[in-house]
C-alpha cells in the first residue's frame, strides 16, 4: 500500500514538471476524464475482487493493477491516434489509486 501510495506521488510529480501548476493540472478536462475513467474501472474491479475473495489487499492490488492498465492501453492507442502524454499516465495512477483504495473502506 504504501509503494503503491509513493509511486502515485512519483508519478505525479514528474509529471507535473511538464506542467505549470497543479491547479491547471487537476482543471483541464482532459485529465479529469482519465482520472474519472480510471475511478470507475479500479473501483468496479476493486469491489468485484474483493466480493470473491475477501482478501482487501489483494482487491486493492487487481484493482489498481486494471485500471492503470486501461490508461497505459489509452495512451498506446494516442501513438497513432491521437497525442500521447506522461501527464495522462499520472491522471491514470491518481484515478485507479482513488478507486482501489476508497471501495476497500468499511465502516
Amino acid at each position: 500500500m504504501k509503494r503503491m501510495l509513493i509511486v502515485i506521488v512519483l508519478v505525479l510529480s514528474v509529471s507535473l514538471n511538464a506542467q505549470s501548476s497543479i491547479p491547471e493540472f487537476f482543471s483541464a478536462s482532459d485529465k479529469q476524464l482519465h482520472i474519472a475513467g480510471c475511478f470507475m474501472i479500479s473501483s468496479v474491479t476493486t469491489s468485484y475482487v474483493y466480493n470473491r475473495t475477501a482478501d482487501k489487499r489483494k482487491a486493492i492490488l487487481v484493482g489498481f493493477g486494471v485500471g492503470m492498465v486501461a490508461g497505459i492501453a489509452k495512451e498506446i492507442s494516442d501513438i497513432e491516434h491521437g497525442s500521447p502524454q506522461l501527464s495522462d499516465i499520472a491522471a491514470d495512477a491518481i484515478g485507479s489509486g482513488l478507486g482501489a483504495i476508497t471501495i476497500t473502506f468499511t465502516f
